[in-house]
């Protein structure tokens, strides 16, 4: 499934996404986006550096830096949940009568301001991200269908490649792909949707 021709590229690193979705360390799996497409269909890029100073290797295994499939499970959903949130956020910035670009751009803003990139400006980003809800929502898995190939150990770079391939409604489906130097770990379909992401238990009273 995995495409080996990059789409156009999107360079957000890790505080970017962490503007984009609420996971935070030590389950947040993706370290960078590195390619985005919305035509032909929805395709996005991204990977995880495997290091040996992962907390998981404390107990999987001792003496075995293997890095757990369920991880690699995470990391492909949440690959799919930014997919999901850039390709909605420019779909609500059209509903506006925005040009989908100005989405792509505000993120490219966004990034160069934490990476102290002298073409920073502050002012472009913040309103337009902050209207189109990014980081309320949390992405959930409904159905999950992988085939594990090949393991994955520390001193790795695990590649994703995740493709909107169908709606249905709320749900979305994807063909979703890890590799390790073009090499296949994981390749499937998962299925999900978004939800509200809260960060009280108050809070659902409150939108009640």
């Amino acid at each position: 499934m995995m495409n080996r021709q990059p789409p156009e590229t999107l360079q957000l690193g890790s505080n970017v996404i962490e503007v984009l979705l609420p996971f935070r360390r030590p389950l947040n799996m993706v370290d960078k986006v590195v390619a985005y497409e919305r035509a032909p269909v929805p395709r996005l890029r991204a990977y995880r550096c495997i290091t040996a100073n992962e907390p998981v290797f404390e107990g999987h295994f001792p003496g075995l830096h293997l890095w757990p499939g369920i991880y690699t499970q995470e990391g492909l959903g949440q690959a799919g949940a930014i997919l999901a949130m850039i390709v909605g956020m420019q779909e609500t910035w059209e509903s506006k009568g925005g040009d989908p670009g100005e989405v792509l751009e505000a993120l490219r803003n966004l990034e160069r301001g934490f990476t102290m990139h002298p073409g920073y400006r502050p002012k472009d980003h913040a309103k337009l991200l902050e209207e189109l809800g990014a980081g309320r929502y949390l992405g959930l898995s409904a159905s999950v269908n992988l085939k594990f190939l090949n393991p994955v150990f520390a001193g790795q770079r695990l590649d994703y490649e995740v493709v909107l391939v169908k709606r249905m409604d709320k749900l979305l489906r994807m063909e979703v792909e890890a590799a390790v130097e073009n090499k296949t770990i994981v390749q499937g379909i998962m299925t999900g949707s978004f939800a509200p992401h809260v960060t009280r238990p108050d809070a659902w009273a409150r939108e009640a």
